[in-house]
């Protein structure tokens, strides 16, 4: 079968091929046979800085690893990304999954947003119901996973329909506040008015914003939330414009690729009973703040070796902390659970990750405290 992953050379989209790459096999077709994954492709608007030696862990698994660059607002570029070619293998084409990852973040331009994160999303909706009409009949439904977003809800007015203090579900009205959350709410509805017509196998999952991300800060307004554990952990300084006490809805890295591929290869009865024509669920998250974000990297990191860490400076943007902080942290996350979807980890479980992940971002000298014998 053939893995398309849209942002692929992004931190979600590598931690995402790799995962494929570990199991080998995804869920496909109407009998939802677990199905060899024979090509992979990582598709975005360049060339991925790689975080991991995908491909030596695709040539070790026998997977044709390919990079394509482009823009997914490009019709033509979406359709060349499920396009069979001189270099596919047997079996490539016999089943189809796209992990549509690839998005403008939520403080870019409306137009860009528009362009990339609506008519993208389109594309490649477009491109998935072509592949499976080119097969004739032969070809089954498609699997589309898509990455959406709490920000299709809305919160911090006083008509809105919800407020900081509520707990939102799947069935919480859409009415969000940006440009970026409009276009991820049309997205869920084009989803599954796809799915309505078979034309794809769609399935959503509303991601909260990930910790640690590794690499360069994204252009995320959250952003801080990953910034505060992985800068200090490096030695550099962390300028933070969001205040400390300030909670939001996080997960681990690890935790949502595990809810993205658990929410992929769940059973296609058990997905159509479940989540009907609402194709899109929220993964669980868990509430923190930026002070216990802090607290919990000193917790693994052993004392003598503190002194190594990065200052942590607050500069706080009250507007900033003020539309942080409007966001609901109180997620019934019911139907993803169903669907297979992982806990959320402890805080200081999502920072042991990154640094086992990533140790060369870690600085010199600096250690953590080793797991207990219940936690390793």
């Amino acid at each position: 079968m053939r893995v398309v992953i849209t942002g692929g050379s992004g931190f979600l989209g590598q931690v995402l091929a790799r995962e494929v790459l570990a199991r080998g096999r995804l869920r496909s077709g109407p009998d939802d046979a677990p199905v060899a994954v024979t090509r992979l492709v990582l598709a975005d608007l360049a060339e991925p800085r790689y975080l991991f030696d995908l491909p030596s862990l695709a040539a070790s698994s026998g997977v044709r690893l390919s990079v394509m660059t482009g823009d997914v607002s490009d019709a033509s570029y979406c359709a060349s990304l499920v396009a069979p070619g001189d270099e596919d293998g047997e079996g490539d084409d016999d089943a189809l999954s796209i992990f549509h990852l690839g998005a403008v973040m939520s403080g870019a331009p409306p137009d860009l947003a528009l362009k990339v994160n609506l008519h993208g999303t389109v594309n490649m909706l477009e491109a998935a119901r072509s592949w499976r009409e080119a097969g004739g009949g032969r070809r089954g439904r498609p699997t589309f996973v898509f990455s959406s977003a709490g920000a299709t809800l809305g919160s911090g007015h006083p008509a809105d329909w919800v407020g900081k203090g509520h707990t939102i579900s799947d069935s919480t009205r859409a009415a969000p506040h940006t440009t970026y959350g409009t276009t991820k709410a049309c997205a869920e509805l084009l989803l599954a008015d796809y799915s309505r017509r078979e034309f794809v196998d769609g399935r959503g999952v509303r991601l909260p914003s990930v910790v640690v991300r590794a690499g360069a800060p994204n252009a995320a307004t959250t952003g801080c939330f990953s910034g505060v554990v992985r800068e200090p952990l490096s030695g550099a300084e962390a300028v933070l414009p969001v205040g400390p006490d300030v909670c939001h809805a996080v997960t681990g890295y690890r935790a949502a690729v595990g809810g993205m591929l658990a929410v992929h290869d769940a059973p296609s009865r058990v997905v159509d009973d479940l989540l009907g024509y609402d194709r899109t669920v929220f993964l669980p998250t868990r509430s923190v703040s930026l002070r216990q974000l802090e607290e919990g990297m000193r917790n693994v990191v052993e004392p003598d070796s503190a002194a190594r860490l990065g200052r942590i400076v607050y500069e706080e943007d009250e507007t900033l902390s003020s539309v942080v902080g409007s966001f609901p942290t109180k997620v019934d996350s019911g139907r993803a659970v169903a669907l297979g979807a992982p806990p959320t980890p402890s805080v200081e479980d999502m920072i042991r990750e990154y640094c086992e992940d990533f140790p060369d971002a870690i600085a010199d000298g600096v250690r953590l405290v080793p797991r207990k014998p219940d936690e390793a």
